[in-house]
């Protein structure tokens, strides 16, 4: 089990440096490092912030961290294992395992710095999942029908299908539901967000996500 070290102020947050490995199939090696908010200055930061729904608990995977290790979900794991890059390290701050999910206060004190931290990132990664058959179709129309200004009635009963699917992942029901005070704060510059709610909006019926 991993030995998170207390953060040195209450203004500092850790960030995941995920290591490269050529071998698709290696384990996940990272370093975790102290990073003070009081360098977010006005300006995207040279990190990225991973949004995405924690999964089950059950059979967890690991994630090797300096010398330690930490259980992480199988979500977490495959989200990883796409974002690995093959020679570079990525920066990525990530809740499950940048914050001591141990330690109530901390836990606390970080998630009054989300906005901030999601707001700051040089790009904000959300996972959906593992893209299914209509997946590419669903997203092309969307962003298709949210940059023209098409009628609904141009959409097709496959098109509607294909992007109800879309919508009706967790991570849309974490985000509308469990989160509608926060979402524009920590969203507000995610241009698939800015795209899906223009999208709704305009061309999709009101009744589309009940």
């Amino acid at each position: 089990m991993y030995s998170y070290s207390p953060l040195q102020g209450r203004r500092h947050i850790r960030l995941l440096r995920l290591l490269p490995d050529w071998n698709e199939d290696a384990p996940l090696r990272s370093q975790l490092f102290e990073y003070p908010m009081t360098e977010l200055g006005d300006g995207p930061h040279m990190y990225e912030a991973l949004s995405y729904v924690w999964g089950s608990p059950e059979r967890p995977y690991t994630l090797h961290i300096d010398q330690q290790s930490l259980a992480i979900t199988a979500n977490l794991h495959e989200v990883l294992l796409r974002l690995r890059n093959k020679m570079i390290e990525r920066i990525i701050w990530i809740d499950a395992v940048c914050i001591d999910q141990t330690n109530m206060e901390e836990r606390g004190e970080q998630i009054q710095h989300m906005a901030e931290i999601y707001s700051k990132a040089s790009r904000v990664i959300v996972w959906l999942g593992e893209a299914a058959d209509e997946s590419h179709r669903a997203l092309k129309q969307i962003r298709m029908s949210a940059d023209q200004e098409q009628q609904k009635s141009l959409l097709t009963e496959e098109d509607r299908q294909a992007i109800l699917s879309i919508v009706q992942r967790p991570w849309f029901r974490r985000i509308w539901v469990a989160h509608p005070l926060r979402i524009k704060q920590q969203f507000e510059k995610l241009g698939l967000l800015t795209i899906l709610l223009r999208f709704f909006k305009r061309l999709l019926p009101l009744n589309i996500l009940s």
